[in-house]
């Protein structure tokens, strides 16, 4: 029996990895050089995997200031991340959970500072029984289901209890260790990846209700 569901946050609740993205198209693109999504995606959910600024500099083969360009990716991607709001259908299934019964949560890769400035901006500071980061768990990031099973003992009930909608691969496999059934949501990042390890993929939260969902999840898993 389904007794939570456990949101991700960049890229499901609110949709920084393509401000990321954005903003380091805008700084290659003064360098005449295209981003390279592919090799970006390896850090989407998890770490910093691929450095874009060695990427840039080997590229060019100029002599690049580091703090400059890193600065300069920093306001950029901060200009874009203020202004957004909430994912399509995110406050819909927030409100169909609450009305369900269901136990909300979060387990996020990001430090426990990056969540605390946006959910009060985003008003859902007060949506979540249990917000669970990478400083929860001695910065241990996905793939590793650390943030998911600190997620669930907040909650207090066993992962197979509860549904992780992810929007990344690193996330799915995360949830998926952990022992939760896993909804993927990509978005326009990540919708390349590979989402084998995801009990079930749908491309939006918007327009389908977490009855229809959990119906298809069970369609899907047997369970």
């Amino acid at each position: 029996m389904i007794k939570a569901i456990v949101f991700d946050f960049d890229g499901l609740i609110m949709n920084t990895e393509l401000a990321d993205v954005l903003a380091w198209q805008q700084i290659y693109g003064r360098f005449q050089q295209p981003f390279p999504l592919e090799l970006w995606q390896q850090n989407i959910g998890s770490g910093n995997v691929f450095n874009p600024f060695d990427h840039l500099l080997a590229l060019t083969g100029q002599v690049l200031d580091r703090t400059e360009i890193e600065e300069e990716f920093r306001q950029i991607d901060h200009g874009i991340i203020n202004t957004l709001s909430v994912m399509p259908g995110v406050l819909e299934r927030i409100a169909e959970a609450k009305q369900l019964g269901l136990k909300l949560a979060i387990a996020s890769s990001s430090p426990a500072r990056w969540l605390n400035y946006h959910l009060p901006r985003l008003g859902l500071l007060f949506e979540f029984e249990v917000v669970r980061t990478c400083t929860d768990v001695d910065d241990r990031k996905k793939p590793d289901p650390a943030v998911y099973l600190a997620a669930c003992a907040g909650l207090n009930i066993a992962p197979h209890e509860a549904v992780a909608f992810e929007d990344s691969m690193h996330g799915a496999h995360a949830a998926k260790a952990a022992g939760l059934y896993c909804v993927a949501v990509p978005n326009e990042v990540t919708h390349t990846m590979d989402f084998g390890a995801a009990d079930l993929v749908i491309n939006s939260l918007a327009g389908i209700t977490l009855t229809e969902l959990f119906q298809q999840l069970e369609a899907q898993t047997g369970n």
